[in-house]
């Protein structure tokens, strides 16, 4: 059993109450890095929050040093490489249409700077990238490409003015402690014309729904401390003085096997989950077919934000 962290109140991102209906009970089945209860609640505004949650001084204990998004190059089998490795190309082919030569793009929650190495590989002529990380092997990682880090929470660090043409925060607003205080610091660091990405969890997701009470994978406990559906997402967005410009479902099969693999986990069967892993291949194929026929459908695990400021979305209508 990890340590007792120190923790504080949460609220909804919307209207920052902490009122809410219980949704969902869990612990850190991932790391174990506590086996303190955590809970979600669900705030009549459309948020969900975490509540209690880890005070800033428990981020280093919660962010262990084999945390997946600090060395996806050690965790991940030449397959999974692969398939990860297309599907961060695809995420790139999809930001090429918002670039330009030189572009000032800025990641926030870099990790280990996977993501500014896709862009720098795939986009020509050079761009301008540049990473928001606060832990250290982060940073290290990300340096160590000759990426610029701004070190620190996104919450606490000084960005710029209209500086940046496009920004990316992928699996990133849940983590934060006031998506709405972050988003409007994004939209005054927007350049005229700059896009924000957003990709998040969706907690109406069918997986969502079905693993509803405790072992959802996109609970991710406890370092998600707010979550969203399509409206509520796109309520917060407007609401920070960006506009959104699209919004879509994406595919993500780890939400899945995650969530089977928290219900082993909760009951003791230690060797089955550890087969039953978002890293084995045999199981992101079968996993991916399912989010890619419930893709035509409906809402998937994860859903993406395209928004600019509202500013500039005003002066192109």
């Amino acid at each position: 059993m990890g340590p007792k962290l120190a923790t504080e109140h949460g609220g909804g991102a919307l209207c920052g109450s902490m009122e809410g209906t219980l949704l969902a009970q869990g612990y850190d089945f991932e790391y174990l890095t506590t086996r303190e209860e955590f809970s979600f609640w669900r705030c009549s505004c459309g948020g969900t929050f975490l509540h209690p949650r880890p005070a800033p001084t428990a981020l280093p204990t919660i962010y262990p040093e084999n945390y997946y998004s600090y060395n996806f190059q050690d965790k991940l089998g030449p397959l999974v490489m692969r398939f990860k490795s297309l599907t961060e190309r695809a995420k790139v082919a999809a930001y090429t249409p918002y670039l330009r030569p030189q572009a000032r793009v800025l990641d926030i929650g870099c990790g280990d700077g996977h993501v500014l190495r896709q862009l720098d590989d795939n986009y020509s002529p050079p761009l301008d990238l540049e990473g928001v990380e606060f832990s250290e092997h982060g940073v290290a990682a990300t340096q160590s490409l000759g990426y610029r880090v701004h070190v620190g929470p996104i919450e606490e660090v000084e960005l710029p003015e209209a500086a940046f043409d496009l920004v990316i925060m992928n699996q990133l607003i849940e983590h934060v402690r006031d998506p709405k205080a972050v988003l409007r610091k994004i939209a005054r660091a927007l350049a005229p014309g700059g896009h924000l990405f957003i990709e998040t969890p969706n907690i109406d997701s069918l997986d969502a729904r079905l693993f509803r009470k405790r072992y959802w994978g996109g609970y991710h406990l406890p370092r998600h401390f707010h979550l969203f559906d399509t409206v509520s997402l796109g309520r917060i967005v407007e609401e920070s003085g960006l506009r959104t410009i699209s919004q879509k479902p994406l595919v993500c099969p780890q939400f899945w096997i995650i969530s089977v693999q928290n219900w082993l986990k909760d009951r003791g069967a230690t060797k089955l989950a550890e087969w039953i892993s978002p890293f084995n291949p045999l199981l992101l194929a079968p996993a991916t077919v399912i989010e890619l026929i419930h893709q035509r459908v409906s809402w998937t695990s994860n859903q993406q934000v395209v928004a600019q400021a509202a500013s500039s979305a005003q002066g192109k209508s």
